[in-house]
C-alpha cells in the first residue's frame, strides 16, 4: 500500500508542478482599472489618466517577459517602486530566472496586491534571462535596420455608432456658425502601431470625432492625424523621436509629471523615470509636441533636447488670442474657423545626473506664440499668462536613504517667479509606507506645460499639504488613507474671493477573502469653498462618497458587485443624495471568446451627487461616465479571436432615464430618455 501511494504521488507530481507553474493573470483589466483608479468630476486627472491607461493596456495585451524585462521596463508600471524593481531583478539573478509568477511571493518587498497587479503585465514564458546569466551566450541581436521591421505590427480600427440623434444633426431653418454640426454622427479611429521590444516604435493615428466632416474644409481625410518614429536601441547611448511626442520631467512643474497617482501617492510618485520623452500614441489632441527630441546618456549623465512647432486652436479677437482651446473638437463652423489658428514654437532641454542613491535634473524651456495671448479680463484670471513668450527653468532632485526617499523641484518662470513642490516617503518595513507632499504655487507663476499632483487645473495659485499612509497589517489586508489640506491664495473660476480653502480625505480597506475573493471598502470626504450663487460670498460645499465592492472569481467567471453612495451638502441649500448598485462580469468560455457585461441602476437628486463606476470598454477606448438623476445602464462587450492574432470586438450600451424625457441641451440635446451606442472594433497583430 505505501508503494502504491508513492507511485500515485510520483505520477501526479508533474501535474501538480504544472498547476503551480500556471502563468495567467490573477486579475482582469477591468478589475485593475476599477481598483487602481478612482476618477470623479472633482479631480483634474482625466487626460493623464487616459494616456496612462492607454499605455498600460498595450502592455497588458502583450505582457512583458519577467525574466527579460529591464529595470526601465519594470518602472514603466506605475505601481512598482524602484526598490521593488531592484528586488525582482536581484531575485532572478540569484535564482537564474523565475519559473512562474507565483515565485513573486518570495521576492522581498512584493506584497500580495502588487503581485496581483503585476500578473496582468508580466509572463514567465522564457525561463532564463540570457543577458544576465554569466557563462551563457547572449541571444542574437538583429541589426539596427532589421529592428525596423522584425517586431510586432498592429492594425486597429474602431467605429462608434450612436443609436440616437442630437439636435445638432438637424439643419435649422436659420443656420449660423454655431447651431449645427457639419459632419455625420459617426466616430471612427484607425491606428497602426509597430514595436520592436522597447527599442523601436512607429505608428500613425487618424481619428474623426462625431460631428466632424470628412475630406473637406482642410480635413485630410480626418481632423486628427498623428504619427511618430521612436528609436531607443538598448546597445546605444542615444535615443530620438520624430513626429508627435510627449515630454515629462522632474516633478511636473514645467513639463508634466512622469506618473499618474491619486492622492494616495502611489509608488511612482516617489521615484524618477529613466526617460524624458515618449512617443505620443494616443488620440488625445492637446497634450503633445510636434517636432523632434534627442537624448544621450553617458555613465551618470544624460542630456535631452527637443524642438516643436504646432498650430493650435484658439479664439481670436482682433488678432489677439483670447482663449486657447483644448477640446480637439471641430464640428460646427465656429469650431472649424478656430482650428489651428495660432502657431506655437517650443524648445527645451534637460541635463541629468544620477548615481545609486542620488538623482539631479536641470530642465528648461521657452515657448513663443505668433499671436499675442491676452485672455478676457475676469476676476479669476487676472494673474494668468499674457504676452507672446513664456519659459522657465527648474532644478529637481531625488535622494534615497535606507528607509527614506526625498524628492522635489524648484522652478522659476521667465519673470523669475518661484514655485516649488517637495515630497518625502518613509518606509520602515515592507508593510508600512508614509508619504507627505508640500506644494507652493504662486498665482502669478507661469507654466505652459506643467502638470502637478494638485487640486486645481493649472500649476499656479495653490498651496497645499498632503499626507498619506499605506499599511498591510497582515498579508492579505491593505489599509490606506490620505488627507489633503489646500488653499487658493487668489480667486478662481468657482471662488470670487481670495483665500478659499479645502480639505479632501479618504480611507480605504482592501483585502483578500477565501477562494480569490477581493473586497474594497472606501470612504471619501471633500469640503471646498465655492461661490454662493448671486452673492460675492463663499460657502463650504461638502461631498461624502462611500463604495463597497467585491471581486468574486469562479472558474471562468469573474463577478464584481458594487454599491456606491453619495451625499452632497452646502451651507445655503438642501442636501443631494445618490445611490447606485452595479454589477460587472467577465466570462471566458474558451481561448477564443470573452464576454463582459455591466448593469446598474442609479438614483440621484441632481448632478451634485453623481456617481461613478467603471464599465468594460473596447481596447484603448478609455473613458469614465457619470451617472446622475434616475435611470438604468446596461452594456455588453464580446471579444472574439477569429484566428490567433485577429480579434473582432462588439460593444452595445444603453441608458434609460426614468425622470427625464430629454438629455443635455443646445445642439447636443437628445429628445429621448434613451441613449444607446454600438461599437465595432477589429485588431490584427502580425509578428513576434
Amino acid at each position: 500500500m505505501p508503494r502504491l501511494l508513492l507511485l500515485l504521488i510520483l505520477l501526479c507530481l508533474p501535474l501538480a508542478l504544472r498547476a503551480q507553474m500556471t502563468d495567467r493573470p490573477w486579475i482582469t483589466w477591468e478589475e485593475f482599472v476599477a481598483e487602481y483608479t478612482d476618477l470623479t468630476q472633482e479631480t483634474e486627472e482625466a487626460p493623464l489618466l487616459e494616456e496612462t491607461l492607454d499605455r498600460l493596456e498595450q502592455v497588458a495585451a502583450a505582457p512583458m517577459q519577467l525574466n527579460r524585462a529591464s529595470r526601465s521596463d519594470l518602472l514603466s508600471l506605475p505601481f512598482l517602486s524602484e526598490a521593488q524593481a531592484d528586488s525582482i531583478i536581484a531575485y532572478r539573478r540569484v535564482k537564474r530566472g523565475f519559473k512562474a509568477l507565483g515565485e513573486l511571493q518570495f521576492v522581498s518587498g512584493i506584497d500580495y496586491f502588487t503581485r496581483r497587479y503585476l500578473s496582468l503585465f508580466a509572463r514567465c514564458d522564457s525561463t532564463l534571462s540570457a543577458d544576465e546569466m554569466p557563462g551563457t551566450n547572449r541571444p542574437h541581436r538583429p541589426a539596427l535596420g532589421e529592428r525596423l521591421y522584425a517586431g510586432t505590427h498592429e492594425v486597429e480600427t474602431r467605429l462608434d455608432i450612436p443609436l440616437y440623434r442630437r439636435e445638432g444633426y438637424t439643419m435649422p431653418e436659420k443656420p449660423t456658425a454655431t447651431n449645427y454640426y457639419t459632419g455625420n454622427a459617426l466616430h471612427h479611429i484607425v491606428r497602426y502601431r509597430y514595436n520592436y521590444r522597447r527599442e523601436v516604435a512607429y505608428g500613425v493615428t487618424m481619428e474623426k470625432d462625431a460631428g466632424e466632416p470628412v475630406a473637406k474644409a482642410g480635413f485630410y481625410p480626418y481632423d486628427y492625424l498623428s504619427g511618430y518614429l521612436l528609436m531607443r536601441p538598448s546597445d546605444k547611448p542615444w535615443a530620438f523621436v520624430a513626429g508627435d511626442f510627449e515630454v515629462t520631467g522632474g516633478r511636473g512643474l514645467l513639463f508634466g509629471r512622469t506618473f499618474f497617482a491619486d492622492r494616495n501617492l502611489t509608488a511612482s510618485a516617489l521615484r524618477t523615470q529613466p526617460t524624458r520623452f515618449k512617443a505620443h500614441s494616443s488620440a488625445e489632441e492637446n497634450r503633445f509636441f510636434r517636432g523632434a527630441a534627442f537624448s544621450f546618456t553617458r555613465r551618470a549623465f544624460d542630456l535631452m533636447a527637443f524642438a516643436s512647432y504646432r498650430r493650435l486652436d484658439a479664439r481670436l479677437v482682433n488678432d489677439t488670442v483670447r482663449t486657447l482651446l483644448t477640446t480637439g473638437l471641430h464640428r460646427t463652423l465656429s469650431e472649424i474657423d478656430r482650428r489651428r489658428s495660432v502657431g506655437c514654437f517650443t524648445a527645451g532641454a534637460h541635463l541629468g545626473y544620477a548615481v545609486s542613491s542620488l538623482a539631479l535634473g536641470l530642465d528648461g524651456y521657452v515657448t513663443r506664440y505668433d499671436h499675442p495671448v491676452s485672455p478676457d479680463d475676469r476676476i479669476y484670471n487676472q494673474y494668468v499668462f499674457r504676452g507672446t513668450t513664456a519659459g522657465g527653468a527648474s532644478l529637481n532632485y531625488l535622494w534615497r536613504l535606507r528607509h527614506w526617499t526625498f524628492t522635489g523641484e524648484l522652478a522659476a518662470d521667465h519673470q523669475l517667479r518661484l514655485a516649488t513642490e517637495h515630497a518625502v516617503g518613509y518606509r520602515p518595513s515592507t508593510r508600512l509606507q508614509v508619504r507627505a507632499q508640500l506644494r507652493i504655487l504662486p498665482a502669478r507663476f507661469v507654466s505652459r506645460y506643467g502638470d502637478l499632483l494638485q487640486q486645481g487645473s493649472a500649476v499656479r495659485n495653490e498651496q497645499g499639504v498632503l499626507v498619506s499612509l499605506t499599511w498591510l497589517p497582515v498579508r492579505s489586508l491593505q489599509l490606506s488613507g490620505y488627507a489633503d489640506l489646500y488653499r487658493f491664495p487668489q480667486p478662481t473660476f468657482t471662488t470670487a474671493l481670495p483665500g478659499a480653502k479645502g480639505l479632501e480625505t479618504q480611507v480605504q480597506a482592501r483585502g483578500e477573502m477565501a477562494n480569490d475573493r477581493i473586497f474594497t471598502l472606501r470612504y471619501r470626504f471633500k469640503a471646498r469653498q465655492r461661490n454662493i450663487t448671486g452673492y460675492k460670498l463663499l460657502e463650504y460645499r461638502q461631498t461624502h462618497r462611500l463604495r463597497l465592492s467585491a471581486s468574486l472569481t469562479q472558474n471562468k467567471t469573474v463577478l464584481t458587485p458594487q454599491l456606491d453612495l453619495s451625499l452632497a451638502t452646502r451651507q445655503t441649500d438642501n442636501r443631494s443624495f445618490g445611490w447606485m448598485p452595479s454589477l460587472r462580469a467577465t466570462f471566458t468560455p474558451g481561448k477564443r471568446l470573452t464576454v463582459k457585461g455591466f448593469a446598474a441602476v442609479f438614483f440621484t437628486d441632481d448632478y451634485e451627487s453623481a456617481l461613478y463606476a467603471y464599465e468594460p470598454r473596447l481596447y484603448r477606448a478609455a473613458g469614465f461616465d457619470a451617472f446622475a438623476y434616475h435611470g438604468a445602464r446596461l452594456s455588453a462587450l464580446a471579444d472574439w479571436r477569429l484566428i490567433d492574432r485577429l480579434i473582432l470586438s462588439l460593444r452595445l450600451g444603453t441608458t434609460r432615464f426614468f425622470n427625464r424625457s430629454e438629455q443635455s441641451s443646445g445642439i447636443a440635446a437628445i429628445h429621448s430618455p434613451w441613449k444607446s451606442d454600438l461599437s465595432l472594433q477589429i485588431r490584427w497583430r502580425i509578428g513576434s
